[in-house]
């Protein structure tokens, strides 16, 4: 079962204006970083909002990834946008960026440890003795 998204929560609004010089990046103002407890980090948060040019237009709905000084890039769907142009946002999501454990009974965990069981009746010696296995065979 999934969660549903409610972009009716709103943790934080504000605007801000695309950088002219770094690729369409976004840089989340200080107040609203204090306002929803990001800090600069390496592995830094995804975040879930709602953005579109200051004060109109329709809203289009993202997954960023958060830089280490908590900015992100307005991706090429977005093409109304462009640097320097002010946009407002909505952040209605954070989600904590963390490593999945490698699970050993999942994926290639399964093939490994099928793999590492003995088996009556296979060959030990690979495939060098090919020819003659099939001769014995016939």
């Amino acid at each position: 079962m999934t969660t549903p998204t409610h972009f009716g929560t709103v943790l934080a609004h504000f605007t801000s204006r695309i950088h002219r010089s770094k690729n369409r990046q976004l840089s989340i103002p200080a107040a609203a970083q204090q306002q929803l407890g990001l800090e600069r980090r390496a592995d830094n948060h995804i975040i879930l909002v709602s953005i579109r040019a200051a004060g109109q237009g329709r809203w289009n709905h993202h997954y960023f990834k958060l830089t280490h000084d908590n900015e992100f890039a307005i991706p090429t769907d977005v093409a109304h946008l462009s640097a320097g142009d002010e946009v407002e946002v909505k952040v209605h999501r954070i989600i904590e960026d963390a490593p999945v454990a490698a699970s050993a009974r999942g994926g290639a965990g399964v093939l490994r440890a099928l793999v590492a069981q003995p088996r009556a009746g296979w060959r030990e010696d690979g495939s060098a003795r090919l020819d003659e296995y099939l001769r014995e065979e016939g």
